[in-house]
């Protein structure tokens, strides 16, 4: 049930930074009340916890700044929600069937928790859990793809999920942290790149086919949705902090001061002046002057092969044609200028950068793509809520809604629709 004032908790602990966002979901609204967000400073490797009491720390010191600004509400959350990647993550694509045995040959709510529960039948590994389950599509008769099967005449049912998996183990150590921070209850975990789809992607682009790319400091995730569906998903323990790491090894300077100047965007400006040479002090601390072309080339070659592993892995599996609203890139490694023509020239897409929208409340700055990722768990919470509401209204007929949230946790637009349709 929900509290009195609907409050959710969401949770970023990623390579870079650990960010929180308390939020107060009231009707159709979600206001930001409160936010906290310090440096990783090494805690988090690749998207994944490297030292527990490093991570503790500074969780602890973000929860307290968001608690602060929230008015002491973090407490009184209804729901904890932590934003999740690396984690030897992955997909499938799974297929469930039902065959529509009713007198009026019609679909009705229970086929469709059928195939929701079908499409989940394929076992994972020992070693692996599902953190999340989104649909993708339906088919009827196995011919004709919609996306809203409610009520149509057919013999047969399919119903085509996204499931997201991955390693348990370390997966725990998110849970785990949360615990030790003093938060109670079992958090709902999201993939980042879903709780991106959420936070950034227009109606038009989910509906018209969209590649979704995050290029974070350690990692970056992809996601394709199309139609209202997920339609692939993944993550390469590849991010911008390589791009600082491929600057210090390829010309000898300190890592620390390659981050600098691509976060200050010193590079940026060398490159736009067209200044030959840049004067930097080398890990030995002599001065050395550098050519600007070397920055561009080393940090040129980094990009392109993060977009390749990309473009590679979808058109292996045919999702390309599905793209006809192009792509939209987020995440901390969107900010450099070169980001998005790189990705045009491998992609041959078009695209956009992605921010947090539909933003409102006491905190409304945090319209840039480093925050994508919270913001999306927190609407991915709100949206949880709903549900759950929804569910609870539901009396008997919220029941089989309920089996479904138990076996899909599926919370993109197709599906909310289609119980708001529901007469109970």
């Amino acid at each position: 049930m929900f509290k009195q004032r609907n409050i959710i908790t969401a949770i970023e602990i990623g390579t870079s930074k650990i960010c929180v966002l308390v939020g107060e979901c009231s009707g159709d609204t979600l206001a930001v009340i409160g936010r906290g967000e310090v440096d990783s400073d090494g805690a988090v490797v690749k998207g994944e916890i490297a030292a527990m009491d490093l991570a503790l720390e500074k969780l602890i010191d973000a929860l307290d700044q968001a608690d602060d600004e929230s008015g002491r509400e973090i407490n009184n959350s209804a729901l904890f929600v932590v934003a999740v990647t690396g984690c030897a993550i992955d997909s499938f694509q799974g297929v469930g069937t039902a065959f529509v045995q009713n007198e009026e040959q019609r679909i009705g709510i229970e086929e469709v928790t059928e195939a929701l529960r079908n499409a989940q039948i394929k076992p994972l590994p020992v070693d692996q859990k599902k953190i999340c389950l989104f649909d993708a599509y339906y088919m009827i008769d196995g011919a004709r793809r919609v996306r809203n099967p409610l009520d149509q005449r057919a013999h047969k049912l399919e119903a085509y999920s996204h499931v997201i998996h991955g390693d348990s183990n370390r997966l725990e150590n998110f849970r785990a942290i949360l615990s030790d921070a003093g938060l109670e209850g079992e958090p709902e975990m999201v993939f980042s790149s879903m709780a991106d789809a959420l936070g950034i992607l227009t109606a038009d682009e989910r509906e018209n086919g969209v590649l979704l790319v995050d290029l974070g400091a350690g990692t970056t995730e992809y996601a394709v949705v199309y139609n209202e569906g997920v339609l692939a998903s993944g993550v390469f323990a590849l991010g911008f902090e390589h791009v600082a790491n491929d600057l210090a090894i390829g010309l000898n300077l300190p890592i620390a001061g390659c981050r600098k100047m691509l976060v200050d965007k010193t590079i940026e400006q060398m490159i736009r002046e067209n200044r030959p040479f840049c004067e930097c002090r080398t890990n030995s601390g002599s001065m050395r002057r550098i050519p600007v072309e070397s920055f561009q080339k080393i940090i040129d070659a980094r990009l392109r092969e993060i977009f390749e592993l990309i473009h590679h892995k979808l058109m292996r599996e045919s999702f390309w044609r599905n793209l006809a609203a192009g792509g939209v890139l987020t995440g901390g490694g969107a900010l450099y200028f070169q980001t998005r023509d790189i990705f045009h020239q491998v992609c041959d897409l078009p695209s956009r950068i992605g921010v947090p929208y539909d933003l409102s409340g006491a905190l409304t700055d945090l319209g840039d793509p480093r925050h994508s990722t919270v913001w999306g768990a927190l609407r991915y919470g709100c949206e949880r809520l709903r549900q759950m509401e929804s569910i609870r209204r539901g009396g008997a007929r919220g029941a089989v809604l309920n089996t479904i949230a138990e076996f899909g946790d599926v919370v993109s637009r197709k599906l909310k629709s289609w119980r708001r349709s529901v007469k109970f």
